[in-house]
């Protein structure tokens, strides 16, 4: 998947909030438990930083095109080697979300998707 696509679909998926409803409760709520689970979720399952590959050494290729005096369009592809990228990466991040999820079914939450940032 091309670099630019995926730094995308995160952005899209991060600009995303999750939403939990439950009779009788206010979105307002829902976010407030929704907090309180999570604060609840990082003291039960403390992160667990490793030292790990995030990305996998390859060629970056580069095309570069310019129009000649003639008007005739060049154009040259380069390639560069690019080293494998590594960064700490909390392994506990996916187990966390599952005791943060676990607790919002808890309290009787159903989760029913995402909703759209709303920049207010």
């Amino acid at each position: 998947m091309p670099r630019a696509l995926l730094l995308l679909l995160v952005l899209l998926v991060g600009g995303c909030a999750e939403r939990w409803v439950r009779p009788g409760t206010t979105e307002a709520e829902a976010d407030a438990t929704n907090a309180v689970c999570q604060d609840r979720s990082e003291l039960a399952v403390p992160p667990q930083m490793v030292w790990q590959m995030v990305e996998p050494a390859g060629y970056d290729r580069d095309r570069r095109c310019w129009r000649q005096r003639d008007g005739r369009e060049v154009c040259e592809t380069f390639s560069r080697w690019r080293p494998a990228r590594y960064a700490w990466v909390d392994v506990a991040s996916g187990p966390r979300d599952a005791w943060r999820r676990e607790c919002m079914r808890a309290k009787g939450f159903t989760f029913q998707g995402y909703r759209p940032l709303r920049l207010e």
